[in-house]
């Protein structure tokens, strides 16, 4: 079963579950187009990921971030950080909907640009939420946030749709440990990163939330479990090019695999290394309806 992350990213003590711990938040789960434009020569110049390059071992098995990444943000209430995005304009960010739907405007604010979710870039409020009309339904787990004031940083292009085994990086502050919540220390200081690739749709497959390969991708490296968790919902899924990153997903959900011998029989809990990220560029269409001038 595939189930879509609950956007966990407090430490928690005593092993509350998570459906506990954000009842005012997302109950579902969890890191550009040029929508026209070129990207600043600002933009931070990836070591790129290739074909053969082996994953990295160590979001859950990541590492800490080697670069800055000044599109990177963290979306946060008044508790801290709870879920990701990607700065695409200068005033506009794409999340995924499940992040930003019971929110209200008021009560968000964004750090952009920053390793560290708590200090350093630049922080903006809300001034509008947008989110797909179809977003009910797990295919469409998109939402785009309108800044305040416009971010100075270099916000990422979108990419274009990617075929199967196409190298990624994957970014984020959630859990670095699999289970059903956070335990104290689970939550990095430091974004963490992790290089994967474009799976075949059936690797993350489910009967009752099968994956829509026309508007979803599939991710993770479940041969070493290490993938996207809690925390990490609406954060980016990179592709490195010679000339910067370009975006290809926003996190939306993890498989939910059955338990291997000595392992809890319970929920989602990130074990499997395998990640359903929302196609970003599937919905360059929607996305300029809304960022548009005229809109």
């Amino acid at each position: 079963m595939i189930s879509r992350m609950f956007a966990i990213t407090r430490a928690i003590a005593g092993g509350a579950p998570a459906s506990s711990l954000r009842p005012a938040l997302v109950a579902s789960a969890v890191t550009l187009l040029g929508l026209g434009l070129t990207a600043p020569a600002a933009r931070a110049e990836p070591g790129p990921p290739r074909p053969g390059d082996p994953a990295s071992t160590m979001i859950i098995g990541g590492q800490d971030a080697t670069e800055p990444y000044s599109f990177m943000v963290s979306v946060q209430d008044r508790a801290g950080h709870f879920c990701g995005g990607s700065l695409i304009t200068d005033r506009w960010v794409v999340t995924a909907r499940h992040c930003i739907e019971k929110e209200r405007p008021e009560d968000l604010r964004l750090r952009i640009g920053s390793l560290h979710k708590d200090q350093g870039g630049e922080t903006r409020g809300v001034e509008r939420l947008a989110w797909h009309p179809q977003g009910d339904t797990v295919a469409h787990d998109i939402g785009l946030i309108k800044l305040d004031q416009p971010a100075a940083g270099a916000p990422i292009p979108l990419d274009v749709r990617q075929p199967t085994g196409t190298p990624v990086r994957l970014l984020g502050w959630g859990c670095i440990e699999s289970g059903q919540f956070c335990a104290p220390g689970g939550e990095p200081p430091v974004l963490q990163q992790l290089d994967s690739a474009i799976r075949q749709p059936a690797a993350c497959t489910d009967p009752d939330e099968p994956i829509d390969p026309v508007s979803e991708v599939c991710t993770g490296n479940a041969e070493t479990k290490a993938g996207p968790c809690f925390g990490d919902s609406g954060g980016p899924l990179l592709r490195g090019t010679p000339t910067g990153w370009r975006l290809i997903g926003a996190f939306s959900r993890v498989e939910t695999s059955p338990p291997g011998p000595g392992e809890p029989d319970e929920g989602p809990n990130c074990r499997s290394g395998e990640g359903i990220y929302t196609d970003v560029p599937a919905h360059q269409e929607w996305i300029n309806s809304v960022v548009s001038p005229t809109s």
